[in-house]
């Protein structure tokens, strides 16, 4: 295989395919973070809380507060910045779905178009190859039913010419010049249409 004939690959050049859906769902996700960690929040310090109150001690409360503290100094800020790099990747995560459902799309609309050659390419690691094979067999399978439309339609042709010639004698009948005369017909039609 040649370099010009080498199939390059298909590099989508954008992360953002569809941005309100993307951004929709990293939302989704930062919220669902935000709320489990809130959660998670809570079973942590709730404990201390209750501990604080039962402490007996104004040093074992100032130790429990200190510790209570600190650990609000770390978690919530961890929390927040674990939460956005989620987010953030949750954009890369939907780009495999999204960019190939695009591309996929366009792929439906060649075909719905009559173009039944265009075919889907997806990247290695992009999700959707299930579809994308089913695609790819449905496009191969319009083009075999096209090309075999054309071969009846051509050999068709040929025998309403067979026909109109063999009909253009004297011992014909006018019903059967006039059947091939509108078989003639037909078949330019035909190829009018196309």
């Amino acid at each position: 295989m040649s370099d010009a004939t080498a199939r390059v690959p298909y590099r989508r050049r954008k992360i953002m395919v569809q941005p309100a859906y993307q951004l929709r769902v990293a939302a989704v996700i930062l919220l669902a973070i935000l709320f489990y960690s809130g959660l998670l929040g809570f079973l942590l310090f709730y404990p201390l809380m209750v501990e604080f109150d039962a402490a007996g001690s104004s040093q074992q409360q100032l130790w429990i507060a200190n510790q209570v503290l600190d650990l609000h100094t770390r978690f919530w800020p961890s929390v927040l910045v674990i939460a956005i790099l989620v987010a953030i990747q949750s954009l890369f995560v939907t780009h495999r779905v999204v960019g190939p459902a695009y591309h996929l799309c366009r792929v439906m609309q060649g075909l719905g178009e009559g173009r039944f050659d265009v075919r889907a390419h997806l990247r290695r690691f992009d999700r959707l190859k299930d579809l994308e094979a089913a695609l790819n067999a449905l496009g191969e399978s319009l083009q075999r039913r096209e090309q075999a439309v054309a071969e009846r339609e051509v050999r068709l042709r040929a025998e309403v010419a067979v026909l109109t010639s063999e009909l253009s004698g004297a011992e014909a009948s006018p019903a059967a010049r006039q059947a091939a005369r509108e078989l003639d017909r037909l078949t330019a039609g035909a190829d009018s249409a196309a």
